[in-house]
């Protein structure tokens, strides 16, 4: 053979040789990437198994403890427990539970949950309706555990498409306003700036409270989830604030007082304007009222961001005020700081007339308001949401809101208003 001839066989033989060895170590690559995910999904499939066990196992308690305090603790360790839940089902296909029902259901046990431990530190008891709720609850995490023990071994994951939903009919937990869940996961939108040390966050509550209302503040357990905060606890004049402080740029995620029965000296619409005012001094930009409640002396208002005249739902907060000073000792912006960007695109397509023809004739309409509402169908977490047309009417003598698409002209929710001596809450 000639030279030449050898020289181009080498050359054939090396490159052969090269693809070989780069085939083995790309396989070798993948191989390894696909054991750690396995593994940590694996890590997560346990994980979330343990968490509804221990969920079922604490909302069990509930019922059982007598006093406010204990039952508050055991409510907050709830909610990071349906938080923790939550957030290992994301690691997993939605075959497992990790649907948008079924992380919509763990959100609103969080939320639920919290809203109870805050009347809980105030002394109240749960009503005939809570108790139901919490059995209802026991009995999903016990269903939804039971659906993620089947799939053990990742099964699911060669099922086809038609297969891979969750099918477990989930409570909905009424409580508050509409759209009060909201959009609880992904990154936190309205969270900007540096990281915060312990000492910057106990500045940060005693100024969101006016440092001369406060006599003493102090460190409080710090909490987690999707926007974990550094706990502090600050003593007023007659009672003691518990509060979060957001890790990532220091705004104050919650706070509740741990005393309640006040004497209501206010009524609903003075305690509006005390906490409208308090909004607008702590930056919270244009806030219209909507939903409340009042108990023991305290009234609960939802308040909603404000846009070029458009509502936002999802930028929700939640305030309490003292019905006898009309001091704000109680706050919840979790909705607000998950959601508040400014939007785009706040021009309805479809014309007002257009919408009011696809509500029901049956609706006699008293109002119509332009809002952003949370979509319900948003997969695996993603942020969706709509434009709407919000019509505010009466049938037969009941109160609904109807939300048609300003972009589609599709019915997207109905809700009813409940009124009471107590508030008004749309279920």
């Amino acid at each position: 053979m000639s030279r030449k001839s050898i020289w181009g066989i080498s050359a054939s033989a090396l490159f052969v040789a090269l693809a070989v060895v780069f085939g083995i170590s790309q396989w070798q690559t993948a191989r390894a990437l696909e054991v750690t995910l396995n593994a940590a999904r694996e890590k997560a499939y346990y994980s979330a198994l343990d968490g509804l066990t221990n969920l079922q196992t604490d909302l069990g308690k509930v019922l059982i403890a007598e006093s406010p305090g204990q039952r508050a603790l055991l409510l907050g360790h709830v909610a990071a427990l349906a938080v923790g839940v939550s957030e290992n089902l994301s690691a997993l296909p939605p075959s497992y539970g990790a649907d948008t029902d079924g992380m919509k259901f763990l959100a609103q046990t969080a939320d639920y949950a919290l809203a109870l431990a805050t009347a809980a530190a105030e002394g109240r008891r749960l009503s005939d309706e809570d108790e139901r709720q919490i059995n209802q609850l026991r009995e999903k995490c016990a269903e939804l555990r039971r659906h993620l023990e089947n799939g053990a071994g990742f099964l699911y994951d060669d099922m086809p498409d038609a297969e891979r939903v969750a099918g477990i009919d989930y409570p909905v937990l009424l409580y508050d306003g509409p759209f009060s869940d909201g959009i609880r996961v992904g990154k936190p939108r309205g969270l900007a700036g540096e990281a915060i040390t312990p000492e910057q966050a106990l500045a940060i509550g005693t100024a969101f409270l006016s440092a001369e209302q406060v006599g003493q503040a102090q460190r409080a357990p710090d909490t987690g989830g999707p926007m974990p905060a550094y706990g502090v606890q600050l003593a007023l004049s007659d009672l003691s604030v518990t509060m979060a402080v957001t890790k990532e740029g220091g705004k104050v995620l919650w706070m509740a007082p741990e005393t309640a029965g006040f004497i209501p000296y206010l009524d609903i619409d003075e305690c509006i304007l005390h906490a409208r005012a308090f909004l607008t001094s702590r930056g919270f930009g244009e806030m219209r009222e909507s939903y409340y409640q009042m108990y023991d002396g305290i009234a609960v208002i939802n308040f909603a961001a404000v846009q070029d005249g458009v509502i936002l739902y999802p930028d929700l907060v939640k305030i309490q005020v003292r019905m006898d000073t009309g001091g704000v000792i109680g706050l919840e912006a979790g909705g607000y700081w998950m959601n508040h960007v400014v939007r785009e695109r706040l021009h309805p397509r479809l014309p007002e007339q257009e919408a009011r023809e696809r509500v029901s004739d049956r609706l006699s309409i008293s109002q119509v308001r332009l809002c952003v509402i949370p979509r319900e169908d948003g997969l695996r977490g993603e942020r969706i949401e709509a434009l709407c047309y919000e019509f505010d009417g009466t049938y037969q003598g009941d109160r609904f809101l109807v939300y048609i698409d300003a972009e589609t002209g599709d019915e997207l929710n109905v809700l009813k208003v409940v009124l009471g001596g107590e508030g008004i809450l749309a279920i």
